[in-house]
């Protein structure tokens, strides 16, 4: 199984730095259309263990995934997993905007709630997405299960997933998180969900906005 992950599916703005994390949606219709054709790739949101499963990962929970990634999605029948930053809903990538040269707009609640209606899992980014092994253990543990209560409260949902903000996590990072009552989490180290060290550290396949899609195929499927 290959767990995928993207940013941004979009046009990036001229004045954007780190221009690879997005993926423009004509790219990205035409990597869910041939997932779904070679090897009838099972396009889901859970972890399935098949040789052909891919599983969606969508990293922050920027707007233009229900502009740009939903309405294909929707198409071809694939669900996604959303990881959301639960204290930044509405709002832009506060974070790391500086460093990016640009304001990303973040999904509101109304949207997340539709998505979960229809069928797609939201996950926690934490609350304002930090780095975790950089902050006093007490705001960690605040940001690794107060996400999680948030998510859930607003919701109405179980939130089982967690994905580690810059990918950035310890041994104590990682026991918080499952303390907290989590049940996976994602890093942002490449290789195959097979090739990962436990539920606790999954290891994902970054998908880049300059892949052509003989590259990507290669990346996915091989």
């Amino acid at each position: 199984m290959k767990v995928l992950t993207y940013h941004n599916i979009d046009y990036p703005p001229k004045e954007a730095k780190l221009k690879s994390l997005y993926v423009n949606p004509d790219k990205f219709r035409n990597q869910i259309k041939y997932l779904k054709k070679f090897k009838n790739t099972v396009l889901s949101n859970e972890i399935d263990k098949s040789k052909n499963a891919v599983l969606l990962t969508f990293d922050d929970g920027y707007r233009d995934f229900i502009k740009n990634a939903y309405p294909t999605l929707k198409k071809y029948q694939a669900k996604a997993l959303i990881f959301v930053v639960a204290g930044l809903t509405d709002k832009y990538n506060l974070w790391d905007w500086k460093k990016l040269n640009v304001k990303k707009p973040l999904m509101d609640w109304e949207e997340i709630k539709f998505l979960v209606s229809e069928g797609f899992e939201i996950g926690s980014h934490t609350i304002t997405h930090p780095f975790l092994t950089k902050i006093p253990e007490k705001t960690a543990k605040a940001e690794i299960e107060d996400s999680k209560k948030i998510l859930e409260d607003k919701l109405g949902v179980e939130i089982k997933t967690f994905c580690y903000p810059y990918g950035d996590y310890n041994q104590k990072v990682k026991e918080m998180v499952i303390d907290a009552g989590y049940k996976m989490a994602f890093t942002t180290k490449h290789g195959t969900f097979e090739e990962s060290k436990d539920m606790f550290e999954i290891k994902r396949v970054t998908v880049f906005g300059h892949w052509i899609l003989p590259q990507f195929l290669w990346k996915v499927l091989l």
